[in-house]
């Protein structure tokens, strides 16, 4: 029995690690599978597979360098100012996502910060089967901005306000409208098509 189990392993963890390739190839096209943690479930199951692998057959030559190889990708992420080794560590954690809103069953948004040299974005995602795209990124400020009708003014050290609710308006090929309240104040913004802005970061 224990020897049965010894076999599955290989492939349990071949499916688990065709699946993270799989969710990483979908991020490059702007695309994740549907839901907030979803990747997340799927990264740490690959993760914590990984180590139980490495250690359950750590006496096989295979094992070795394969760790080898995982600890040589994290040093050389390390190198080039750990942008990025960063990178890998917001792919893998929650770190500065602050709010995920439901704004119905097709779409979300999400304001985060997608790595440590990045400022807050909002981002937005139309579900799309068992997959959702990212189809608009915003800059947090910018909405917060327009939202309030003023520049934001901050103390040092002061985080972002919250979006304290947020409602679909509107939607087509070319924008989406959502009207937002923040800082007590309503007001509906517009994101364009990632194809018109700069999508930038």
């Amino acid at each position: 029995m224990t020897l049965m189990k010894s076999k599955h392993l290989p492939i349990i963890y071949l499916a688990i690690t065709v699946l993270f390739v799989i969710e990483i190839i979908l991020s490059w096209k702007q695309y994740s599978f549907a839901g907030y943690y979803t990747d997340k479930l799927i990264n740490w199951a690959w993760l914590a597979m990984t180590v139980f692998m490495i250690i359950r057959f750590w006496k096989r030559k295979t094992a070795k360098a394969y760790f080898t190889l995982l600890v040589s990708v994290i040093i050389l992420s390390i190198l080039p100012m750990m942008i990025p080794f960063f990178g890998i560590v917001y792919y893998f954690s929650t770190i500065d996502d602050y709010q995920q809103i439901e704004l119905n069953d097709s779409y979300r948004i999400e304001r985060t910060r997608p790595g440590a040299l990045n400022k807050p974005q909002i981002y937005i995602y139309k579900k799309e089967g068992i997959l959702e795209k990212k189809i608009y990124k915003t800059p947090y400020l910018e909405v917060v901005e327009h939202v309030i009708q003023n520049p934001l003014k901050r103390e040092p050290g002061q985080k972002d306000p919250q979006i304290q609710q947020a409602k679909l308006i509107s939607s087509n090929k070319d924008s989406i409208g959502i009207e937002y309240q923040i800082m007590g104040k309503k007001h509906i913004f517009y994101h364009k098509n990632q194809e018109d802005d700069e999508f930038y970061n």
